[in-house]
């Protein structure tokens, strides 16, 4: 269970994705332990609240770029990627971008509920699985090779674990690919038209550029 917004009135289907991406979050993922995944989302944390980073055993780089990406992605250029990625690894910084995005739009949605944070879990024991996509030869609108997806989050495709995740959030917060063909959704009150003008606004608050 999702105990911060336990009795709040979100869709139960939207509590069961935040649970099962925050026990998700805990588990060894492609490149990162449990442990290391963790430290990313306590890094992540911090930044984002503009607090001093805590001292956990992260590569500098890595703990440079979950800084950068959870407080002021609008920064992220091609060059400062290219450096981070020559110290750390493509596919692990691949799996950063996944377990940042998806702590800051879980606590942002927990704080416009009124809520507090929901507390981490405790790590699972376990290796990375070190599994990951054939890259395309070529990159894609991204800074980092991708698979051979080619939709909207195939900026994590290079990491397949860490796309899946990302979708299965995205499907209970925003929409399915079916219902994506649906111009008279409805999800609770909201109407298609409301869904789009939410994510529109969001992004363009966000400095989105996809």
């Amino acid at each position: 269970m999702f105990s911060t917004l336990a009795d709040s009135p979100v869709r139960p289907e939207v509590l069961e994705a935040l649970a099962g991406t925050w026990e998700h979050l805990a588990r060894p993922g492609t490149w990162w332990t449990g442990a290391q995944r963790l430290a990313i989302a306590k890094t992540a944390r911090a930044a984002r609240a503009h607090r001093p980073l805590p001292d956990v055993e992260l590569p500098k780089a890595a703990r440079e770029a979950v800084a950068m990406i959870a407080a002021t992605p609008s920064r992220v250029t091609a060059l400062w990627v290219s450096g981070i990625t020559e110290a750390i690894g493509e596919a692990p910084y691949v799996e950063i971008i996944g377990i940042v995005s998806r702590v800051v739009a879980i606590d942002t949605l927990t704080r416009l509920l009124g809520a507090e944070l929901e507390p981490l879990l405790e790590p699972e024991a376990g290796q990375p699985t070190r599994e990951m996509a054939d890259p395309r030869p070529e990159h894609v609108r991204t800074f980092v090779p991708v698979g051979r997806v080619f939709v909207p989050t195939f900026t994590l495709s290079l990491v397949p674990d860490e796309r899946a995740t990302n979708d299965r959030l995205g499907d209970a917060l925003y929409m399915t690919d079916p219902d994506m063909e649906n111009p008279d959704l409805t999800r609770g009150t909201l109407h298609r038209t409301d869904i789009e003008l939410v994510a529109a606004t969001v992004s363009y608050e966000n400095e989105c550029f996809y």
